[in-house]
C-alpha cells in the first residue's frame, strides 16, 4: 500500500519540502523560459495603452469644445481575485496541456543537493523594505518539477517577476549553465518576524502541486494543506492539480497581513484562489476558491489536510524497535460537529489502507491536532515533534452536503505523509459549473478552538493481563469535581461486546480515567465510541477508535 503515500516530510527540525507522493510519477513542469502566455490569459498592455490614449485624445478634444462636459479620466481597474477567476474559467474551456519537463540534471538532484541552491539575499522581494513581509522564490529541482509564473501586484498593477539564474548561488552543484537558465521557479516562501523582532522566519511556503504549509509562532513545519484533492485513495488513482501562477499583493506599510492569488490547473479541474495570511502565535489564513471542473468529478476533497502518523502509545500494534515513545506530526483528528458535539479520533498507521467517514454534515470545525507538547512525549532532539503545528479548518460558504473523510495509509517510516482529512461533496461536480468555497485556517502550537467539555489527554491500548480481551484506557484532562460525581460511562461497539467499564480518579494526577474491555473473538474490525455523561449531557468529548485484529 505504500503507493498511496501522499507527500514527502522530514523527521528533522529543518523544514522539509512539500511534494506529491514519491510513488507518483515525476510531474512534468512548465518551462518558464519557453512558455508562451496564452492571449486570453494575459493582458496586452500595448493595445490597451493605445486604446486608452485614443479615448483620452477624444475626450480632450470634446472638453475643448465644452469645458462643462469634461469627462473623468479613464480608470484602469485594479488587479484582484476576479481577474484570476476569469483566467481559471478560460483554462477550463480547454483541454489540459501537459507542461514541458524539468532539465534532467536538476531533477536528478537529491534533497541535500537541492537545498544547496540558495537565493541571493539582495534579490528577495521587498528586501529593501522594513515592513513585515518578504518573499523568497524557490527554484525547481529534486521532487519539484512544476514551474510557476510569479507576479507582484503593487498599486493595483500586476508586474511579472521573471526567473533569472543569476538570482541563485548554485555553488559547485553539477548543473550545466543551460540547465540553470531553464530551471524556473518551483514556488516561494513568505518570511516575517514571526518569533523575534528583526529575525525573518518562514511564515508560509507554496511548493509542489497545490501544497502549502504555514507556521504559527514557535512551530516547526509538520502538517500540510492542499488547494484541492482529486481521487484520494480511489481505485482510479489520485490526481495532483498544481498552482501554475501566483500574484503576490505588496502589503501597504504597516499591514498585518499579506494577500496571495493563485491560478490552479490540472487534468480534471482549474481554479482561482485567494489567500489572506495573518502571522502570529496563531497564524490565520482566509481562503476563497472558485473551481471549474473539466469533467464530472465524484472524488473531490475540499480543504484537504495531510500529515504523518507513524506510531504512539494508543496503537494496538506496538513499535518495539524505536527508542522514542511516539513519532507523528499529528496524533488525532478533532471535530466540532454541526450540533456542537466534540469528537476526538486518534490516528493510526494501519496494515491496510482504511477510509473513515466521520460526519455527513459540514462541521463547525475540524483539524489535525498535535496535542502533546512536552519533549518527553517524543524524546527526539532532531525532529522536534512537540513543535509541529495543529491545523484547524472552519468551513464558511459553499460546502454543502457531503462527508468528512479520513484516509489512513500504511507507512514503514516517518518520511512520508500518510494521513489525509478532507470534505467530500455528496453530489459530483460537473463541467460548466463554477463551485465557490471559503474557509478559515489556523496554524498554531495550541488547539485553535477549545472544546467546552473535558478533552482526551491519553489513550492506551493493549491486551488485558492474563486474558484475551482488548483493554482500553482513556485519560481525560481536568474535569471539575462537581461534574465527576454521578457521571456515567457511555461505551459502545459496532461488533463484539463491551465489558467492565470503570471510571476512576487517578490518585497521582487527580484526573479522571475511563477503562473498559472489548471481547470480539469473531470479528476483525470494531468501531468503538466512548464518552462520559451526566444527566444525559456530555461531560467529555466523544472518543472514537477503530480496532482491528492484529
Amino acid at each position: 500500500m505504500a503507493g498511496f503515500l501522499i507527500s514527502s516530510c522530514s523527521p528533522s527540525a529543518d523544514p522539509a519540502p512539500e511534494a506529491p507522493p514519491a510513488s507518483t510519477p515525476a510531474d512534468p513542469a512548465l518551462n518558464v523560459a519557453q512558455a508562451a502566455v496564452e492571449p486570453e490569459l494575459a493582458a496586452a498592455p500595448d493595445a490597451v495603452t493605445e486604446s486608452l490614449s485614443a479615448e483620452a485624445a477624444a475626450a480632450l478634444a470634446e472638453s475643448e469644445k465644452d469645458p462643462a462636459s469634461t469627462p473623468p479620466p479613464p480608470v484602469t481597474p485594479e488587479f484582484d481575485f476576479e481577474d484570476v477567476r476569469r483566467k481559471a474559467e478560460i483554462l477550463a474551456s480547454r483541454d489540459f496541456q501537459t507542461p514541458p519537463g524539468i532539465p534532467k540534471e536538476a531533477g536528478a538532484l537529491d534533497y541535500d543537493g537541492y537545498r544547496r541552491i540558495q537565493l541571493r539575499p539582495e534579490v528577495a522581494l521587498w528586501s529593501d523594505a522594513t515592513d513585515k513581509f518578504r518573499v523568497l522564490p524557490d527554484p525547481r529541482g529534486y521532487l519539484f518539477n512544476h514551474a510557476i509564473r510569479l507576479n507582484v501586484v503593487a498599486d493595483g498593477n500586476e508586474v511579472p517577476r521573471p526567473y533569472s539564474a543569476d538570482d541563485f548561488n548554485f555553488y559547485d552543484l553539477p548543473l550545466p549553465d543551460e540547465a540553470k537558465k531553464l530551471l524556473g521557479f518551483a514556488g516561494f516562501r513568505v518570511v516575517s518576524p514571526l518569533n523575534i523582532a528583526g529575525k525573518w522566519d518562514e511564515l508560509i511556503s507554496f511548493r509542489g502541486a497545490s501544497f502549502f504549509r504555514a507556521l504559527g509562532a514557535g512551530n516547526l513545519y509538520g502538517a500540510s494543506a492542499r488547494g484541492i484533492s482529486i481521487g484520494t485513495a480511489s481505485p482510479e488513482g489520485e490526481q495532483f492539480p498544481y498552482f501554475r501562477e501566483f500574484w503576490i499583493v505588496k502589503p501597504v506599510p504597516g499591514a498585518d497581513s499579506i494577500r496571495i492569488y493563485a491560478l490552479m490547473d490540472g487534468e480534471s479541474i482549474t481554479g482561482a484562489y485567494e489567500f489572506t495570511v495573518s502571522p502570529g502565535p496563531e497564524t490565520k489564513i482566509q481562503v476563497t476558491a472558485t473551481l471549474f471542473p473539466r469533467k464530472p468529478l465524484s472524488t473531490v476533497g475540499i480543504s484537504p489536510l495531510t500529515s504523518m502518523y507513524f506510531f504512539s502509545p494508543h496503537d494496538i500494534r506496538k513499535n518495539t524497535s524505536d527508542f522514542r515513545p511516539a513519532v507523528h506530526d499529528s496524533e488525532g483528528l478533532s471535530i466540532q460537529m454541526y450540533n456542537g458535539e466534540w469528537v476526538w479520533r486518534p490516528l493510526f498507521n494501519p496494515k491496510d489502507l482504511q477510509v473513515s467517514v466521520l460526519a455527513d454534515r459540514p462541521p463547525l470545525g475540524f483539524g489535525l491536532v498535535q496535542r502533546k507538547r512536552a519533549f518527553e512525549d517524543y524524546s527526539d532532539i532532531e525532529a522536534g515533534y512537540h513543535h509541529r503545528p495543529t491545523v484547524w479548518v472552519q468551513p464558511k460558504t459553499g460546502w454543502g452536503e457531503g462527508a468528512l473523510t479520513l484516509v489512513e495509509i500504511p507507512t514503514a517510516n516517518e518520511y512520508n505523509d500518510n494521513i489525509v482529512a478532507y470534505w467530500k461533496p455528496k453530489v459530483a461536480w460537473q463541467p460548466g459549473t463554477a463551485y465557490t468555497v471559503s474557509y478559515d485556517m489556523k496554524w498554531s502550537l495550541l488547539t485553535p478552538s477549545m472544546p467546552d467539555v473535558a478533552t482526551v489527554e491519553n489513550t492506551f491500548a493493549g491486551v488485558k493481563p492474563g486474558a484475551t480481551q482488548q483493554l482500553f484506557v482513556i485519560d481525560y484532562d481536568h474535569i471539575p469535581e462537581a461534574l465527576v460525581e454521578g457521571a456515567e460511562a457511555d461505551v459502545t461497539t459496532s461488533a463484539g461486546k463491551i465489558l467492565n467499564p470503570v471510571i476512576k480518579t487517578n490518585p497521582e494526577t487527580g484526573k479522571i480515567r475511563l477503562s473498559f474491555e472489548l471481547e470480539a473473538p469473531n470479528t476483525d474490525v470494531a468501531e468503538l465510541r466512548a464518552l462520559l455523561t451526566k444527566g444525559g449531557k456530555p461531560v467529555t468529548e466523544t472518543w472514537l477508535y477503530r480496532w482491528r485484529k492484529e
